[in-house]
């Protein structure tokens, strides 16, 4: 799949608008508790992942679309969002993933600030809820077959009972339009620049995958992974969809 550029449509197209998909979201807390804004990241309410688990390797690198027939067919289009800023490098990776991984076109919008409104001053940080509001509000959300992932690298929190404010990688509406993922706790205590990128590529396949209707996989190394309580299956995972995921993935949104 190739990448397109995408500039934003005039906000008076509000006759457009789709009816709003009202969705669960992926919620993956990434703190022990809510009361320390530096806590160690952790990605669900459940319990650590389990001491046996196959250790860390590296997550291949994206495969290329398919070229000819497969090529032309899609199963929509993604649209990447900066949110006030994102690297450049971070986005490149993740256009490919994306294209490769579930056979989308992928084009950017232009740089968004980030909206007032989302904003949580007891925590200094961004609800990701308000986000993806903000984000079916875009024109492009307004499109057939077209969904929305917000890129930010400021820290992002949701509700995760009885937390009030958690601190999470990304949240995504399932099956829905709109998902967002932060780097700020995909960077810590990573090994390298390449580690980032591994990780962002995983969490926005991650987020996508809720998207497109695909709920927490129990196949270890599955991208779909619950990450269970820490960036350890996040790490693990092997960057792909498993064949229980990917048949759901095939029917929900088979390629056109």
């Amino acid at each position: 799949m190739t990448s397109a550029r995408l500039k934003p449509l005039p906000r008076l197209a509000a006759g457009l608008l789709l009816s709003l998909v009202s969705a669960a979201a992926c919620e993956r807390p990434v703190e022990p508790a809510p009361a320390p804004a530096e806590t160690a990241p952790a990605a669900s309410a459940r319990p650590a992942a389990r001491a046996d688990k196959p250790a860390p390797r590296d997550i291949p690198e994206p495969t290329p679309a398919p070229a000819g027939d497969e090529a032309a067919r899609t199963r929509g289009t993604v649209v990447l969002v900066p949110l006030k800023s994102f690297p450049e490098d971070l986005i490149a990776d993740i256009e490919t993933s994306l294209a490769a991984e579930f056979g989308v076109e992928v084009a950017r919008y232009d740089i968004q600030q980030l909206p007032k409104e989302a904003y949580y001053p007891p925590r200094k940080r961004y609800r990701a809820e308000k986000l993806l509001d903000f984000l079916e509000e875009l024109p492009p959300a307004r499109e057939p077959d077209t969904k929305l992932l917000g890129l930010t690298e400021v820290d992002i929190s949701t509700t995760n009972e009885p937390h009030e404010d958690w601190g999470i990688f990304g949240l995504g509406r399932m099956p829905g339009r709109v998902a967002v993922l932060s780097s700020k706790r995909l960077k810590r205590k990573a090994k390298d620049r390449a580690h980032v990128i591994r990780r962002v590529r995983i969490t926005a396949l991650h987020e996508i995958g809720h998207t497109f209707g695909l709920d927490h996989c129990p196949e270890q190394r599955c991208l779909m992974q619950d990450a269970e309580g820490s960036i350890k299956n996040t790490d693990t995972a092997s960057g792909t969809l498993e064949p229980g995921c990917r048949a759901k993935l095939e029917r929900n949104a088979p390629l056109r």
